[in-house]
């Protein structure tokens, strides 16, 4: 995308992207409260969304090469995450 949009066109659209992401993650959140599943949201909100939110700052300041590795990895962590969370929701139910 970098290469055919350009820098800056890849980043807005990322961070559109990210935006959803977060303010869906959240939305769920508030939806699984009310089945009092306290860890999952604490889970979710401490492992996902913080690092989503680190994710996105940093992506607005980023420029050079080190800095698109450095969010790559955050990313896979975040994508990790978001996996074992699955564990806690199978706990639950």
């Amino acid at each position: 995308m970098p290469i055919v949009w350009g820098i800056n066109a890849t980043k807005v659209y990322v961070t559109v992207w990210l935006t959803i992401l977060i303010i869906m993650l959240l939305v769920i959140q508030f939806y699984v409260l009310q089945f009092r599943w306290w860890w999952a949201v604490v889970y979710c909100f401490v492992a996902i969304v913080v690092p989503l939110l680190f994710i996105f700052t940093k992506l607005i300041k980023a420029q050079s090469t080190s800095d698109y590795h450095q969010l790559s990895s955050h990313t896979k962590m975040v994508m990790l995450t978001g996996i074992l969370s699955m564990l806690l929701f199978y706990i639950y139910l």
